[in-house]
């Protein structure tokens, strides 16, 4: 089924009817299948104000109605320049996420040009994401298994080699939507393909420019409906001898080729990587609106204890998506009216990784409520339900949750309530909170139970995955598999979010300048933006994470209200915790 959408669409005079026209029944790459079926213009006002876009699907349009009209009478009141225009996109079975997303790219450029002040935007429902491929030619020294549980298996315990291998960097990557002016299209491909992959064994030490090695495996990956940005070009020849036996590999990194995805003027930076030029952000309650099966509830509508032999507890709630959607809405604009400046405290917890108590307190100085590491889910919910504007959350993470140090199961459920999650005891499915893992079930069980305070926060999520949405690989965004309770989501909509800044890859960064950015009195998504900007200028790709961390960036994204700010005083600095 196709969405309609609602834009929020800043443009002066007769350029709107002009660009909607052109933008009508728009198939860039003349398959038949219409990215963007239909655009019109619902309204032609604007003022000299940078411009937001604000795009709502139409089957939540009627049911947003009041919430977006208060949306965008808060988006002016801020500054920004909102109008309205209703479209419509592809959201059909053909995995083709990213083909439509640069439709929707390609709408952004031409407001771009014909609104120069063009800011961002903001996403509100289901809308196609872009997942991103990176390769590298990562040269190591360590231990390494060639051909591993086969009949040819050979172990290296410390030597070097060369790892050309294409990875899943970034199950979502708002970079792409963001950057207007990259090569983004000549990146992207829909098909499903196998990538080569390659790794060579040096034991006298890898040459500048590759050569011959004898011990090699070939490691390609397979992925579909993709940007691929292609950092590891290689040229491979096999060697052979006179029975045309493969004895070896001619092996050259190329290099030189790298950066096919930056515009000239981003190529031409310190650390040549692609950035933003607006800013975007999406408010997506589809992936965590889930019910449990009506067996698994009394006639009060709580869990109990059933027998049953069901595997899938839970089916999509598209009125829960409406209730958290106009619940997120109410504490963004009571957010914006100062009704929580008195909770402007910083707030960290950290399980696994190191405590970000000092990193945090970069944008909010004074006392705050910090926690572990270690960390216990009984701290987690503890440090929930104390009030914190800005809270940074470290603890190791998949795309579902973070897990922390094992709790006192009935400690853990005496201050949750009834948990809304089910363990299977034999022949029985009983409600529990089992798991060590913050994620859907537990911040659903908060939520259901009125356990944290009438609040609002920012969060800092610096676990692996903690906004990578499942199913990324395999589904078309619209599936009801894609993003299915995720955590970051989950984090957003049941415990009081406003925004949350996350990782969509395995890795060991955190974005530089964030905090100092919010202390300056920029926006979520512009403090996101200061990430791109320091990683840029690096003289040394050592201050990058070395080569494959030159690009860690890419790897983060906004889920939330970009355009929200700490609040300031009249002087126009943030206030300390203490300050009130």
């Amino acid at each position: 089924m196709t969405p309609w959408i609602l834009v929020s669409l800043i443009l002066q005079g007769d350029g709107l009817a002009d660009l909607c026209a052109k933008y009508s029944h728009y198939d860039p790459n003349g398959d038949g299948i219409v990215e963007i079926e239909s655009v019109t213009p619902l309204e032609m006002q604007g003022k000299d104000a940078p411009v937001v876009l604000v795009l709502v699907e139409d089957r939540l349009r009627e049911h947003l109605t009041t919430a977006m009209a208060t949306y965008l009478e808060d988006l002016e009141a801020d500054g920004w320049d909102a109008r309205l225009v209703s479209a419509k996109l592809y959201a059909g079975e053909r995995h083709q996420d990213g083909r439509t997303l640069l439709a929707l790219r390609a709408f952004f450029q031409e407001v771009r040009k014909t609104a120069p002040r063009f800011a961002g935007a903001v996403l509100v429902g289901s809308f196609p994401e872009a997942q991103l491929v990176r390769s590298y030619n990562r040269r190591k020294k360590g231990k390494i298994t060639l051909q591993e549980k086969t009949a040819r298996e050979k172990k290296f315990e410390d030597v070097e080699f060369v790892a050309s291998i294409p990875e899943l960097v970034a199950h979502r990557c708002e970079l792409i939507l963001s950057d207007l002016d990259g090569r983004w299209e000549e990146r992207y491909f829909e098909t499903r393909q196998r990538l080569a992959g390659l790794i060579g064994i040096f034991p006298d030490g890898v040459p500048p420019r590759g050569g011959e090695c004898k011990d090699f495996e070939w490691r390609p990956r397979v992925y579909e409906d993709f940007f691929f940005v292609n950092d590891g070009r290689f040229d491979a020849a096999e060697i052979l001898d006179e029975k045309d036996q493969v004895v070896g590999l001619r092996y050259e990194p190329l290099d030189k080729f790298e950066n096919g995805e930056c515009s000239e003027r981003d190529g031409k930076s310190n650390n040549p990587l692609a950035r933003p030029d607006i800013f975007v952000s999406r408010i997506n309650a589809r992936g965590v609106a889930f019910r449990p099966r009506a067996e698994l509830l009394d006639e009060k509508g709580k869990p109990r204890r059933v027998g049953s032999s069901a595997k899938d507890l839970w089916e999509q709630d598209p009125a829960l998506e409406r209730r958290l959607l106009l619940g997120y809405f109410e504490r963004n604009h009571r957010y914006r009216r100062g009704e929580f400046e008195n909770d402007l405290k910083a707030a960290s917890i950290a399980h696994g990784l190191g405590s970000g108590r000092g990193s945090v307190a970069k944008a909010i100085s004074g006392e705050g409520n910090h926690v572990g590491p270690p960390a216990t889910l009984v701290d987690l919910v503890k440090w929930l339900s104390r009030p914190a504007l800005l809270r940074d959350f470290r603890a190791h993470s998949d795309r579902w949750g973070s897990v922390f140090a094992k709790s006192d199961v009935a400690e853990l459920e005496s201050i949750c309530g009834t948990p809304w999650a089910w363990t299977r005891k034999e022949e029985e499915l009983v409600p529990s909170l089992s798991s060590s893992k913050a994620d859907f079930y537990l911040y659903r069980t908060l939520w259901e139970n009125g356990v944290l305070p009438d609040s609002a926060s920012f969060y800092y999520h610096t676990g692996c995955e903690s906004i990578s949405p499942a199913h990324s690989q395999d589904r078309p965004y619209n599936h009801p598999d894609y993003g299915r309770m995720q955590g970051g989501e989950a984090l957003l909509f049941y415990a009081e979010g406003l925004a949350v800044v996350g990782r969509a890859k395995v890795f060991y960064d955190a974005p530089r300048g964030f905090y100092e950015a919010l202390a300056d009195g920029k926006t979520f998504g512009e403090a996101w933006g200061r990430y791109f900007e320091i990683e840029s200028a690096a003289k040394k790709v050592e201050e990058v994470g070395g080569g494959i961390g030159r690009k860690r960036s890419y790897f983060w994204s906004v889920i939330g209200d970009w355009t929200l700010r700490l609040p300031r005083r009249e002087n126009g600095s943030v206030p300390s915790g203490g300050d009130r």
